[in-house]
């Protein structure tokens, strides 16, 4: 009598510990507990713990890995359950080895099925505010077809999706076979991993250590992200031996046991397919077997699995065939068409494997353990394979499965000059593209790529290659961007293929190349072509053209042609005002202009709205308006940023716009709201791949702020920290953080170190035959060389200045120049200096520069002997740095006036003045009425994080509750 043993299925996973023992005439009868672990109760116990710890509130993640067939779903089932009975949401997905390519693949089998099963009124709840930009990714609620989602949006929206589930109940996450998962789904378990604090919720994912996509995930890439790493061990000889009792007729002997442990590395899957293969060949469990034993070593137990299935016929063998090409959870009618059976055939063979224990019970039709695929796949000859690949990506076209299901199989065929295939292949592109996954379109485009496409179309097939890179930080965009322009592009691809090709170069710090081509291009358009689209090209290498000296001065000879001709009326109008703009600050011109030429690129603001997040116009513009110091103006378009880019979810645009404002505030005297602000650089590291030349400026807006509330110390860590402490001639947009950095250390006493930096953007403006008119670079080395003890350079220097800044009459700029003059000149003659520059900011929004005036003016005539006439604008600057947040300010104006015998109050250590920035942004945001979940979603945090600040701040403003923060603050304000 022939025993053959099936596994049992546990839900959607099985359990190589589980069988049903079934006789030749299909008397079954079962030999084992579906709950039964062998020497797993430790780890389980671990699981436990986390499971109630997510019950109570405290999410963490876990890792399970091991070899294959160590046991690894058999522990995630038993996890599964325990979670279900403890009353958790239990969602779960599996990695396929044909789904890797996939966008988000694993998040729509975790997801899709319980949205679907919900009403609409629970969705719209679920995928309310943050969590609806996780749409794009979903089946359920997706993105408007052709949106292009971005891929920082989509991870927020998952979170979020994520959360809101949570908090309507404890959620497990299971994910099996985590090391084929999508590269997407990897990036989101990853969020997600940073941020499971406060949550009630357990991720736990199953991979096999060591191969290829595990490396991605959190327990690998971040091991302080994770709590609990689960590494199943292989079984004992005690259990070998029990395992060999549950699944044969009586008992082995020890010697069979060890030899058998041996034989499989004590692999518990490996370990049952050598009994089966034992049993089949008459083996009995006993020490006279232990030699046989030894000769089938665990590379011969696939021959068995071969030999099994070839016993079963050749219809069996066909589908089995059919089924390893499919991949995980194949339809039995597809499988059936593809191995060219009739239903009534393929359902017949479909039980046999089964029953044969190598397809699992039920459907859709799933190996019972990938080590069996693998197997049953590498016996496929490879031409039948990748045929077979071919005609399974038209079956399941034909059936409407998503165009990436179906493009799948086209990865793995060989390349034939086939157009459908590129079409198929570019449709899952685009369709991944769209749910914020640009590297799975990536992969199939370069496929597409290679098939090859037909003459006319490869030049769009390089492009839309090439902006996926772009979007996936991939090396490979410039060349494909490039590669595309020279060819002939679809009309409408043109302008997307030059912004991205600029905007390629702009992150390679390649800025003299792209001027070089978009010129060509703008050559190559006939006279009578579109001027809207010869005007956006022109305003792309307008902008692009600035953001490297090398190239900024070869652009002024082309805005001259546009001047008095724009209105911005059209986008292409404002791209080219904005260049025009941003160019006007490095003239000899007088504010007014820079920010009549701002006014007309950004309009009533549709500007922002026009750009992607990463594009040069808006911010060159808005910074134009900086400069000339239209504060309010620039605060309103950098705010439409900041909200634009939270309706979008983009991380970049965000860091963008509230670094930018950061400046905007920090210059209006607002330091401490300015440093609460730049939080933002929480996300300067987002902006690091995507918008590299712009980053020296966040940085140095958010440095600017730091200078006056923190130690000199921290803020050489902090430049340390974003790789900006030391040579930044590599850098192309390096002159603002040159600036502010020679400031960071004018103020700590280092005058040479200060004079460096601010020699190297005179040496920068040499060679661009530029100079900035707003940055006064030339008062700044002044007082480096009034601190080494040169006089008369730093006096050259300053009256320098003093001749551009009248010129340029920004009221900062001006007040800067004549204060450096001031102090510089000393005596009678430089308190006249340091009055005008008092002065000339009576009204004007620059408060900063205002209370840095009068104290330096205050100062002046104490030296001088006048104490009494200093104290009045000593108490001003004193007043206004305190209600400023301007602490080194304040202390110095505070130590000024003591040495005018006056008697100032002392710096309130409680109160507003006590929050820290954080703190600060949280809690003005809680004062405007927004609740703990829309502060979190807004600032990119988690709600725990704000419950934490409000926690802090409450007790630092003696309230109890947020009814009374809008008060608190104003006392302050």
């Amino acid at each position: 009598m022939a025993i053959l043993y099936r596994a049992m299925r546990d839900g959607d996973v099985g359990s190589p510990w589980t069988f049903v023992v079934t006789t030749e005439d299909n008397r079954a009868m079962e030999r084992t507990a579906t709950t039964v672990l062998l020497e797993r109760d430790a780890q389980f116990e671990q699981l436990a713990v986390q499971i109630d710890a997510a019950i109570a509130g405290e999410g963490s993640i876990a890792a399970l890995e091991g070899e294959a067939g160590i046991g690894k779903s058999a522990l995630l089932s038993q996890v599964r359950r325990r979670a279900r009975h403890s009353g958790m949401r239990v969602l779960g997905a599996r990695g396929g080895e044909l789904e890797r390519d996939f966008g988000y693949g694993v998040v729509r089998q975790l997801f899709d099925a319980p949205l679907a099963a919900m009403s609409a009124e629970q969705r719209e709840r679920i995928l309310g505010e943050a969590a609806g930009l996780a749409s794009s990714a979903l089946s359920v609620g997706g993105a408007a077809p052709g949106h292009v989602a971005d891929a920082g949006a989509v991870l927020h929206g998952l979170y979020w999706l994520t959360a809101n589930l949570a908090m309507e109940g404890p959620l497990l996450i299971a994910v099996d076979d985590a090391h084929w998962a999508d590269a997407a789904s990897i990036g989101y378990l990853s969020y997600l991993a940073r941020r499971v604090d406060g949550l009630a919720l357990l991720v736990v994912y199953a991979t096999r250590i060591g191969e290829g996509a595990s490396e991605q995930l959190p327990a690998r890439a971040e091991p302080g992200l994770v709590g609990n790493v689960v590494r199943p061990a292989v079984l004992s000889e005690r259990a070998t031996a029990e395992l060999i009792d549950r699944l044969l007729e009586g008992a082995g002997s020890p010697e069979f046991a060890h030899a058998c442990r041996v034989a499989t590395g004590g692999n518990p899957f490996l370990l049952q397919e050598l009994l089966r293969a034992l049993h089949a060949d008459g083996i009995a469990p006993d020490s006279a077997s232990c030699r046989r034993v030894e000769q089938i070593a665990p590379d011969t137990i696939s021959r068995a699995i071969l030999a099994r299935l070839r016993r079963l016929g050749h219809d069996a063998t066909q589908l089995a065939f059919a089924i390893a090409v499919l991949g995980r959870s194949a339809e039995l009618r597809h499988a059936a068409a593809l191995a060219s059976l009739d239903p009534v055939a393929a359902g017949a063979a479909a039980d046999a494997l089964t029953t044969a224990s190598i397809l699992r019970v039920g459907r859709p039709l799933e190996f019972i353990h990938p080590i069996v695929r693998t197997t049953v796949y590498a016996e496929i000859p490879a031409a039948q394979r990748a045929a077979s690949h071919k005609r399974a990506a038209s079956l399941l076209e034909a059936d409407g499965v998503a165009a990436a299901e179906c493009a799948a199989h086209l990865m793995v065929t060989e390349p034939a000059g086939d157009r459908a295939v590129v079409r198929r292949l570019r449709a899952a592109a685009d369709e991944v593209r769209d749910r914020g996954a640009p590297a799975a379109a990536c992969g199939y485009l370069a496929r597409a790529l290679a098939e090859p496409p037909a003459q006319q179309d490869r030049a769009d097939v390089t492009y839309e290659l090439g902006s996926a890179e772009l979007s996936a930080g991939r090396p490979g965009a410039i060349e494909h961007l490039r590669d595309a322009l020279r060819g002939e592009l679809e009309p409408r691809l043109q302008m997307p293929a030059v912004t991205d090709f600029a905007g390629a170069l702009g992150v390679a710090g390649r800025v003299q190349e792209g001027v070089e081509l978009l010129g060509s291009l703008i050559a190559k358009l006939a006279p009578d072509g579109d001027a809207e689209v010869a005007m956006k090209i022109e305003g792309v290498l307008a902008c692009t053209a600035q953001l490297d000296p090398a190239t900024s001065g070869q652009v002024r000879q082309r805005l001259a042609r546009w001047e008095g001709r724009l209105s911005g009326a059209t986008v292409g109008e404002r791209m080219l005002l904005s260049g025009m703009a941003f160019d006007a600050i490095h003239r000899p011109g007088p504010a007014a202009r820079a920010a009549e030429l701002a006014e007309l690129a950004l309009g009533d603001g549709q500007t922002v709205r026009e750009q992607t997040p990463h594009a040069a116009n808006y911010p060159l513009a808005a910074w134009a308006l900086v400069s000339a110091d239209r504060l309010e103006r620039a605060e309103q378009i950098y705010t439409i940023a900041v909200e634009h880019a939270r309706e979008r979810g983009s991380l970049i645009g965000f860091a963008i716009a509230t670094g930018c404002r950061c400046q905007v505030r920090f210059r209006q005297g607002r330091i401490a709201e300015a440093e609460a602000e730049a939080e933002a650089r929480g996300t300067l590291e987002s902006a690091a791949d995507i918008w590299a030349l712009g980053r020296p400026m966040l940085i140095a807006c958010v440095l600017d702020a730091m200078v006056e509330r923190a130690d000199f110390g921290g803020c050489e860590r902090f430049l340390a920290e974003h790789r900006a402490g030391e040579d930044l001639d590599g850098y192309s947009m390096a002159s603002r953080l040159l600036y502010s950095r020679g400031h960071l250390r004018l103020a700590a006493g280092e005058p040479r170190a200060a004079l460096r930096d601010f020699e190297q953007i005179r040496g920068r403006e040499a060679a661009s035959g530029l100079e900035t008119a707003a940055v006064p670079t030339r008062a700044s080395a002044a007082l480096a060389h009034a601190q080494l003890g040169d006089a008369a350079r730093a006096a050259e220097l300053a009256h320098e200045e003093l001749e551009r800044a009248r010129i340029w009459g920004a009221p900062s700029t001006l007040s800067f120049a004549l204060r450096a003059a001031g102090v510089v000149t000393g005596g009678d003659d430089g308190i006249e200096l340091l009055r005008e520059a008092v002065s000339v900011l009576d009204g004007s929004p620059p408060r900063y520069e205002r209370m840095r005036s009068l104290t330096d003016y205050g100062a002046a005539l104490r030296r001088a002997g006048h104490r009494r006439e200093a104290r009045e604008p000593l108490r001003r600057a004193l007043e206004l740095a305190e209600r400023s947040g301007a602490l080194r300010t304040a202390a110095r104006a505070r130590d000024e006036l003591l040495a005018t015998g006056a008697r100032p109050r002392r710096t309130a250590l409680s109160g507003a003045d006590a929050l820290t920035p954080s703190e600060r942004r949280v809690c003005r945001l809680a004062a405007d009425g927004l609740s703990n979940r829309e502060i979190a979603q807004a600032l990119f945090v988690t709600v725990r994080t704000v419950e934490g600040h409000l926690t802090q701040t409450y007790m630092k403003l003696d309230i109890t509750s947020r009814e009374q923060l809008a008060g608190a603050l104003a006392a302050t304000a």
